[in-house]
């Protein structure tokens, strides 16, 4: 296992959830959904829309909530309505309306599953120095690979992992950007509407989101290699500490 969180983030989240436990508001995804339903809601399809539905799910992951789960259930009704419009679009030979949409976030910033993780497995897989870590990254590019990162977010583990959390949050930042604006300048053609499951694997997802576009396909490459050289750095920290570690247990 992981290092335990440090006291204070315990002591900060205990104290936080039993004053929301007198509170009406219960739970933390219901704050969430009262707080933030109707904003997020009214920001839909925009750019910034996208950057705050992004954070709040990477900071509510970072707790151990599934923030994916929960920022989409807001953010669907208005997605999916965008998804449509865009396959409507599609079909009659028009021009592509909208950018942001359910598509758009499964497919170029939910590479390797939440927090664009498929670069941070190939890391674990191929970089690791630490033994515990290599054989994270062996259990989690299977899983990755098809857009699933349980094995990351609580086998590294990253929730509570104060060096871990920092990219897990703003990488997807950079990724959403990135896309949000190739896309924008017409460098990449935008999702055409057609319902590919999260599930799949890029560079498919991405050609098959486009409708059959290389361009989509290139897009999630360059957003793994994006994704990889931004989690490097804290990857190598924790990987040290981790090879630190394991030779004061073998001394």
């Amino acid at each position: 296992g992981g290092e335990p969180a440090p006291p204070l983030f315990q002591i900060y989240f205990r104290d936080t959830l039993s004053i929301l436990h007198y509170t009406k508001f219960l739970t933390v995804p219901n704050i969430v959904y009262v707080i933030l339903g109707k904003p997020l809601s009214l920001l839909g399809g925009s750019y910034w829309g996208a950057i705050i539905a992004v954070i709040v799910a990477q900071l509510l992951w970072v707790t151990g909530i599934h923030g994916q789960g929960l920022v989409w259930g807001i953010m669907s009704p208005v997605w999916l309505a965008l998804i449509d419009e865009n396959r409507q679009a599609f079909v009659s030979g028009k021009e592509i309306p909208h950018i942001v949409n359910t598509q758009f976030m499964d497919i170029f910033y939910s590479i390797g599953g939440s927090g664009t993780t498929l670069g941070l497995a190939i890391l674990l897989l191929f970089r690791s120095r630490s033994k515990q870590l290599k054989q994270l990254g062996r259990l989690a590019i299977g899983p990755g690979i098809f857009n699933i990162n349980e094995p990351i977010t609580f086998g590294l583990p990253i929730i509570m992992n104060p060096i871990m959390m920092i990219p897990f949050i703003f990488v997807p930042v950079v990724i959403v950007t990135v896309s949000y604006f190739a896309m924008d300048f017409g460098l990449v053609a935008k999702t055409a509407g057609i319902m590919v499951p999260w599930t799949t694997p890029a560079p498919i997802g991405g050609f098959l989101a486009t409708g059959n576009h290389i361009s989509g396909a290139i897009l999630q490459i360059v957003n793994v290699l994006i994704s990889m050289a931004l989690y490097y750095p804290f990857f190598r920290l924790y990987d040290n500490q981790k090879l630190k570690e394991e030779q004061n247990k073998t001394e």
